[in-house]
């Protein structure tokens, strides 16, 4: 029964977090040269109406407020609109702001 359950719970969390389009797993910071790369949590996320001046979709851009792993706190502007408060994520030297996934799947598996 333990077994069922166990494997439910994993589908259930694979499920959540597989992504039809693979762009929404990423987002690309808007003006890169201002932040400092590492692992951090969502606190806030603002819609900043028509900011995306680059023709998109979306004419929306939204400041992710992020505190950082490492310590301290920073904003960055990003193009795309699927990231929500309290999410995992990592800000890359290149420039984008990527899903941390799979980190309490792993730590479950271990025991």
């Amino acid at each position: 029964m333990q077994v069922r359950i166990l494997l439910a719970s994993l589908l259930f969390v694979a499920g959540c977090s597989y992504y039809q389009d693979s762009r929404q797993a990423e987002a690309i910071i808007v003006a890169p040269g201002n932040f400092k790369a590492g692992p951090g949590v969502i606190e806030a996320v603002s819609v900043l109406p028509r900011a995306n001046k680059a023709g998109a979709r979306d004419p929306n851009l939204y400041r992710l407020s992020l505190r950082m792993n490492a310590g301290g706190f920073q904003t960055v502007d990003i193009d795309n609109g699927t990231f929500m408060t309290g999410e995992a994520v990592d800000l890359t030297n290149d420039g984008r702001v990527v899903r941390v996934s799979g980190t309490t799947l792993n730590d479950l598996v271990r025991q």
